[in-house]
């Protein structure tokens, strides 16, 4: 054999064998991209490779939902509303669709859900007011007329949908995704999750914060073993909190019914949507709100897969809804 074929031979066995590890690695690789917005971190994670232009439109979704729904710009969407009151406003289809679903977890709440204490958040330090003294008008609500997709206001009480917003960009990143055939991801804005698909053949698995500890320590782990979609989220006082002057503690998730932080026995709620983060979101901050025996009853009616981490007598213990049996998680 001469060596010019055995040379060839080499440089073709080479060349397999760089395409067989090529192969290897692009089929367990993870794909990641990440930023930051709404005062936190998002970033997606996806066992396919997400192209140029897909990132670019992520990273529009988190941007059109920001100038829609935050609190920290003055020119958003919802800000402008906050400081020019009018009764009849007409909105974006974005937050009309946000200010459906924040009205259905008002209702199924029996009220313990309200989108519309941005004075008292602010007024607590949690948002800005933009200069304004700031007086809320005790409880109040709101309409919306389908026919013109318009707001219908009965105060000049403010919006503030931090509880609702994160859940809603990442319930259109994964619909964007699901759009272009790239089903196996994990998207997550600041613990308002969602996985989908798989990762190579294996389920997303998602750990649940242990409310008690400063670092990250899971108290359970959440995985779709039948790589199905599942949206996730959790509410807590244990990291957003401050102390007033007299050392009381000031939590950002607000009492509809007292107009102040909530004061009750859960340390924290995760919340299991198995078709949409926007109402994991909103139902989270509801169930923190109502205390653990009320939490389970409410989910439990309006089957809701729940999960209560609270105090009871000093003990640190956790319940589960009835749905939350029902996903196999």
């Amino acid at each position: 054999m001469s060596r010019y074929l055995i040379s060839k031979i080499i440089a073709l066995l080479a060349g397999l064998i760089l395409l067989l590890i090529a192969f290897n690695h692009n089929s367990s690789s993870i794909y990641y991209i990440s930023g930051q917005a709404y005062g936190t971190s998002w970033s997606v994670s996806s066992s396919e490779y997400i192209a140029d232009h897909h990132k670019e439109e992520i990273k529009n979704i988190i941007n059109d939902i920001d100038f829609v729904a935050s609190n920290y710009k003055p020119e958003s969407e919802i800000s402008k509303i906050n400081m020019n009151y009018s009764e009849y406003q007409f909105v974006s289809s974005d937050l009309f669709n946000i200010l459906k679903i924040a009205k259905v977890v008002e209702l199924e709440s029996e009220n313990f859900y309200n989108i519309m204490l941005g004075k008292v958040s602010s007024n607590l330090g949690f948002s800005p007011n933009f200069g304004n003294k700031l007086l809320q008008k005790n409880i109040s609500t709101y309409d919306l007329d389908e026919l013109n997709s318009s707001l219908i206001r009965y105060s000049d009480n403010w919006f503030d949908l931090s509880s609702i917003a994160k859940g809603y960009a990442v319930q259109k990143i994964h619909d964007y995704l699901e759009s272009n055939n790239l089903i196996n991801h994990l998207i997550d804005i600041g613990g308002e999750i969602i996985i989908s698909g798989n990762k190579h053949g294996d389920p997303w698995n998602i750990g649940i914060q242990n409310p008690l500890s400063d670092i990250d320590n899971s108290t359970i782990t959440i995985n779709n073993s039948d790589h199905n979609f599942l949206a996730i989220a959790t509410s807590g006082e244990y990291r957003n909190f401050k102390f007033d002057k007299d050392g009381n503690k000031i939590t950002h998730t607000i009492d509809p019914n007292t107009l102040t932080s909530i004061n009750n026995n859960i340390l924290s709620v995760t919340v299991i949507n198995d078709s949409s983060a926007t109402y994991a979101d909103a139902y989270a901050t509801a169930f923190n709100a109502m205390g653990m025996k009320k939490a389970i009853d409410i989910a439990n009616k309006n089957n809701v897969a729940i999960m209560v981490i609270y105090k009871n007598d000093g003990v640190i213990d956790i319940i589960f809804s009835d749905k939350w049996y029902d996903l196999f998680v």
